[in-house]
């Protein structure tokens, strides 16, 4: 098991794929400061609430996590290597190897994001006069998006042995939560709120959305949503390969 691990591990970091998937973790905070009006806000906000609103991007890390999970699935698929891999180590080992190292490069991500996001709060709120408060409300948001990671990792990786096809996870992954449950959460709350991405979300209860889970309430619907997708995953990748 250690080996399968380490072989994903490397995999994980290697080639330009890596730096595709940095970009992408700094992206996707990027986007969701900018897609409202938070910016115009913060000369009428104290620095608490502030620096609240500008940390809670991180909530939606995930969302890189979960591409680099689904990544190395689809990604032995894409160059036909998945069958000779799960001959070599066994499908069981295969399986949980890329569960794991998933999780890892999810909290590596999001860990590195959170120190590089940190500058990004320094400049916002000094351009408008403020000074960062560290409150137990940004602790509450650094820890769900490290959960958050964790638990998309498991679930990008289970998309990618379900879809079986890079483009499809990828489009999965990334365009269902930031597209999709976005859109619904605007049109349709009651039901968006329990969608696997807005429930990762919900972890780190991030400030400028207040229309999702409760925090608590949120474990349980991403932990349901994990085990189902993982046991679908199990059940779908060892028919193709058997």
């Amino acid at each position: 098991m250690r080996a399968a691990v380490r072989a994903e591990m490397l995999r994980a970091h290697s080639g330009f794929s890596t730096m595709a998937v940095v970009v992408l973790a700094l992206f996707i905070p990027v986007i969701v400061l900018t897609s409202d009006d938070t910016l115009g806000k913060m000369n009428v906000l104290d620095a608490r609430r502030a620096t609240l609103l500008v940390v809670a991007p991180l909530a939606w890390s995930f969302v890189a996590a979960a591409f680099a999970g689904s990544f190395s699935v689809t990604r032995e698929y894409y160059y036909g290597s998945m069958s000779r891999s799960a001959t070599q180590v066994g499908f069981a080992r295969l399986f949980a190897g890329k569960a794991l190292a998933a999780m890892v490069t999810g909290l590596v991500l999001t860990a590195g994001l959170a120190m590089v996001w940190a500058g990004v709060v320094v400049a916002v709120l000094g351009v408008n006069g403020l000074t960062p408060v560290f409150s137990s409300g940004v602790i509450r948001t650094l820890v769900g998006a490290l959960l958050g990671a964790v638990a998309g990792a498991l679930l990008g990786t289970a998309v990618g042995w379900i879809a079986g096809n890079y483009y499809a996870a990828a489009a999965v992954v990334l365009a269902g939560p930031t597209a999709l449950e976005l859109a619904l959460l605007g049109t349709a709350p009651d039901m968006a709120r329990f969608l696997p991405g807005l429930s990762l979300a919900a972890l780190a209860d991030p400030q400028n959305h207040l229309n999702l889970l409760p925090a608590v309430a949120a474990v349980l619907v991403a932990t349901a949503w994990t085990v189902l997708l993982s046991a679908l995953a199990w059940i779908v990748g060892r028919r193709r390969l058997t």
